[in-house]
């Protein structure tokens, strides 16, 4: 059983991977992968999106990423454009981002639908074993049911073979809870789908637990246990295993529902908690958050088309992705003032009693990160009365408004 990556893949590719029991894309080889790894001087689209696979059948994901995007900006038809989307949706699936992947896989199948129907069982067979690996089975047999039929019309013996393999093997292809997040919530936990707070990437359990999975739950979790040495109020983690976070709920709600706080009283309560946080000492916190890092994200992001203009602030309406991104690089300010950030503090991410909730962005910046995003939706969701008493009880008599600016729209790509 095999299946090629996606349309336009190179033909020595069959040669140095596999499939593992998950259906994923392993080496055959490592050694003689990594040694073509090392070997490779990547120059055109070919190159460069083979080298991208090369590096995710690795699991080096962040190199085969830079790679993926090199070959992105290079693709010059709609077919490559699809085929390299499908192999970045890879990349951020294997790492354990499924809802990027989901976001990706969508693109390219709805490309593929009106542009390149000979991509389609490709973008179909992909986004279906994501689709599986979530437990979202129903959704799954639906797509992998359309590529067989597909596959089939095109009289691709080895192509409908492994999709016929996947649909057999769909009941294996869900990505169990790790035994100790198990132990706690059990092995099919029954989440809300009604409480303040939630989102795509964050479910809650049993009306007890806050539980997120990937990346950004490894860097949660890290930054949680750094921060817990301060006096700043967490949430407990109730487990943590392989890339799955399980959060205690709290039983409080969050300053941007305003329950029980006058808005100038959540505003002080926001302003003295960020200003505890920023006094921690940068030299103690082992987190990046400055400028090059964050920069490099934003083109990553726009580059990959995880931006959503409409979601821009009515001052920004106007602006395209790419108009945003050059504008940031052209008005970059000094980084002079660093201390160590939250990332995403707004109202919403303080609960009632000053417990500080969702630092898997904490690190060191300027501290205006923090204080752009807290005066925007301070201002949007309460008033110019409670961003005075925000800024008072920060102690910061006159903010610099070009600092507050700027990482406001930073904020527009994230």
């Amino acid at each position: 059983m095999s299946d090629r990556s996606a349309p336009g893949a190179n033909a020595g590719e069959a040669a140095v991977h596999r499939f593992d029991g998950r259906l994923r894309m392993a080496p055959a080889d490592r050694e003689q992968l990594a040694a073509r790894v090392a070997a490779a001087r990547p120059v055109g689209y070919v190159e460069w999106q083979q080298a991208g696979i090369d590096l995710l059948l690795l699991g080096r994901y962040e190199d085969a990423l830079d790679h993926l995007d090199r070959a992105l900006e290079l693709a010059d038809t709609e077919r490559r454009r699809v085929s390299v989307l499908i192999n970045l949706g890879d990349a951020y699936r294997y790492r354990g981002d499924a809802a990027t992947a989901e976001i990706l896989y969508l693109r390219a199948l709805e490309s593929a639908r009106t542009d390149v129907p000979e991509a389609l069982s490709f973008a179909l067979q992909h986004l279906g074993k994501a689709m599986a690996e979530q437990n979202r089975l129903d959704e799954a047999r639906v797509l992998l049911a359309e590529a067989l039929t597909l596959r089939r019309a095109e009289a691709d013996s080895e192509l409908v073979e492994s999709t016929r393999a996947t649909l057999n093997a769909l009941d294996e292809l869900p990505i169990a809870l790790p035994p100790a997040v198990a132990a706690l919530l059990g092995d099919a936990p029954v989440r809300s789908g009604d409480h303040e707070g939630l989102s795509g990437e964050v479910s809650f359990v049993g009306n007890a637990y806050w539980v997120k999975r990937g990346p950004r739950a490894v860097a949660e979790h890290a930054r949680l246990n750094w921060l817990r040495d301060y006096e700043i109020r967490l949430p407990d983690v109730a487990a943590f295993e392989g890339d799955v976070l399980v959060l205690a709920d709290a039983v409080a709600p969050s300053l941007a529902s305003r329950a029980g706080l006058d808005d100038a009283e959540a505003a002080a309560i926001m302003g003295a908690l960020l200003r505890r946080l920023h006094s921690i000492p940068i030299t103690e916190c082992p987190f990046d958050g400055r400028l090059d890092g964050l920069l490099a994200q934003a083109r990553r992001r726009v580059l990959e088309g995880l931006t959503d203009p409409a979601d821009f602030d009515d001052d920004h309406e106007d602006l395209t992705p790419e108009q945003v991104l050059e504008r940031l690089h052209a008005q970059r300010p000094d980084e002079s003032d660093l201390v160590v950030v939250h990332g995403d503090f707004t109202p919403s991410n303080v609960l009632e009693g000053g417990i500080l909730i969702d630092v898997g962005g904490l690190g060191v910046a300027d501290r205006y990160r923090d204080l752009a995003l807290a005066e925007r939706d301070l201002l949007d969701d309460f008033g110019i009365d409670e961003v005075r008493a925000f800024f008072a009880a920060y102690g910061l008599d006159e903010p610099d408004r070009r600092k507050l600016d700027y990482y406001r729209l930073l904020d527009e790509l994230f």
